[in-house]
């Protein structure tokens, strides 16, 4: 039995903040990146670089679970954001790797998730505000894709690469985008109206008309199409 200052004690012990740092080149995307999670208490920012090699060295003296990282840098001679991610990967196994790129093409998207890497977002989705979704997602062990790139993915799988490779044409609305992403990770129905705060009813619907859209007939159908994707 734990005597009451033992409880208080337990209680009054916070967990370890999320360690996170923003690898970009862009100052408004790393601006951006900050306002987003700078307030969010189980967060913390714990650097950020504007190269590879500035990535590397503060790699080498700071704390990181979770890593923000453009795929490539206006930096001459090094700008390879397929060799950087290996690189991080065999010096630091342990950090989450999140892919923000604007390259919105499905044969780059396609390497890049090769690497399996925690996330991949296309900053044309717009998806910065639900970063710390996101974040707390792969550190649970699941992975992300932004719903446009996920559904340009499908759509290339499904049409045996010949669909379009421009992530910008998709036959999803946003909110069946959602239900689709939300899907894919793992959730229910159920699971999926209670986040989107939406009815079951309405969950169903839109899946149903995403699984249309996407030309399959059964749930089996629908995980074989996205299988390989995470």
């Amino acid at each position: 039995m734990l005597k009451g200052s033992e409880l208080m004690r337990l209680k009054g012990h916070s967990q370890p903040k999320c360690q996170v740092i923003i690898a970009d080149d862009h100052p408004l995307i790393v601006f951006a990146v900050t306002k987003v999670l700078e307030n969010v208490k189980e967060l913390r920012l714990a650097g950020s670089a504007s190269s590879s090699s500035s990535l590397l060295q503060l790699l080498q003296k700071t704390s990181c679970d979770v890593l923000l990282c453009d795929y490539s840098f206006d930096e001459g001679g090094d700008s390879d954001g397929l060799q950087l991610i290996k690189q991080v990967q065999e010096l630091y196994p342990h950090i989450k790797i999140i892919v923000l790129t604007a390259h919105d093409d499905v044969v780059i998207a396609l390497r890049i998730l090769s690497l399996k890497v925690a996330g991949f977002i296309s900053k044309a989705s717009g998806e910065f505000s639900g970063l710390p979704f996101v974040i707390s997602q792969v550190q649970m062990g699941r992975s992300y894709i932004d719903p446009i790139t996920l559904n340009a993915l499908t759509l290339h799988r499904l049409n045996n690469g010949k669909g379009s490779d421009n992530l910008a044409e998709v036959a999803l609305s946003e909110r069946e985008q959602e239900v689709l992403r939300l899907f894919a990770l793992g959730m229910t129905v159920s699971e999926i109206a209670l986040h989107t705060q939406r009815s079951v009813k309405t969950i169903s619907a839109q899946k149903k008309k995403a699984m249309d859209k996407l030309g399959v007939s059964n749930v089996v159908e629908l995980l074989e199409a996205i299988k390989g994707l995470f």
